[in-house]
């Protein structure tokens, strides 16, 4: 679905360039949903590299899809550093065999076609593990390719997120900046007594060494709430921002089912929608006796039932189950 009346309005309201992260969840239920649920065993995956290729396909169509509604930066998470001790090292080896698959030929022509350019933040962490492991070799492959890529002004953004560890990376930056750069950085915050101009700076100047580009701070994030528990992935640009100027937003499915239509309703709720929100001292004049009852009687409802609170963990039961409860 291309909407370019709707697309221009969101540039016209993000003049620095809409940016988004997502925190894709549950890409092997993804693909047992699709390709598995008939048969005996539904959750094995016989075929790693067909999965690979299926998740390549709706990972490309999140991105177009994200890019032909206005948005401009898109920082997407592939892995998470996690995956290298919790889920075996059978699990490591195909899911960096696939992995590369975001520099091979058919993502390459994506982005050529889609005006892309494709940045990698967090695969500093992969030279930390044994020499000549999948990890590393993978790393090694997505740092060639950014060092060959082509990058151009003006292009649209997309930044995988890949295996990052924050609190390395931070360290690495702030060893490498000289000692004159350093007392420079630092005479320009003592001169400044703002604190949101201060937070900007250190932003401005951290994002762009880690991420190679320069990143306006994320507008909103999108992860998934598919087990009931609400999760927040994507360690790089939620440690730089510290998510005080993010929304989020939770599809209760795997994130690659997203619609079209679930995110125009999204950019345009982010963008458009009115909130209930004050930046006085208090909410005079925003509530009449009426509504503050309503809200009350609301408020009181959901409060009488704990199922009513977010982040319960949920368990997939069969219809039979259901019916049991």
């Amino acid at each position: 679905m291309i909407d370019n009346a709707f697309a221009s309005q969101i540039r016209e309201r993000y003049p620095e360039g809409l940016t988004g992260i997502f925190a894709i969840g549950g890409t092997r239920t993804t693909y047992i949903l699709e390709h598995n649920r008939h048969a005996a065993d539904p959750g094995h995956i016989e075929d790693f590299a067909d999965q690979g290729k299926f998740l390549l396909t709706r990972y490309l169509q999140l991105i177009q899809m994200f890019f032909e509604l206005g948005g401009q930066n898109m920082i997407l998470t592939a892995f998470s550093f996690r995956g290298f001790h919790n889920r075996g090292d059978e699990y490591q080896a195909l899911a960096m065999q696939e992995l590369v698959r975001i520099v091979g030929d058919e993502a390459q022509a994506f982005y050529r076609e889609h005006g892309i350019d494709p940045y990698f933040v967090g695969i500093d962490t992969l030279s930390l593990l044994p020499e000549g492991s999948p990890a590393q070799q993978a790393g090694k492959i997505l740092e060639a390719f950014q060092q060959s890529w082509n990058y151009t002004e003006g292009r649209r953004k997309l930044v995988w997120e890949v295996a990052s560890m924050p609190l390395h990376t931070f360290w690495k930056v702030y060893a490498s900046i000289s000692e004159q750069d350093r007392f420079a950085f630092e005479a320009q915050v003592e001169s400044m007594s703002n604190l949101e101009d201060i937070y900007r700076l250190y932003y401005k100047t951290f994002s762009q060494a880690i991420y190679g580009t320069e990143i306006p701070m994320p507008h909103f994030y999108l992860g998934t709430n598919k087990s009931g528990d609400l999760k927040w992935r994507s360690p790089m640009p939620l440690a730089l921002s510290g998510g005080d100027y993010l929304r989020l937003f939770y599809t209760p499915y795997p994130t690659l089912f997203i619609t079209a239509e679930t995110m125009h309703s999204i950019l345009e709720d982010l963008a458009f929608k009115d909130r209930f929100y004050s930046a006085k001292t208090d909410y005079a004049s925003q509530y009449t006796p009426d509504l503050v009852q309503a809200e009350y009687d609301r408020v009181m409802a959901l409060s009488a039932d704990p199922q009513t609170t977010l982040g319960f963990s949920r368990k997939v039961k069969a219809p039979a189950e259901q019916s049991t409860d």
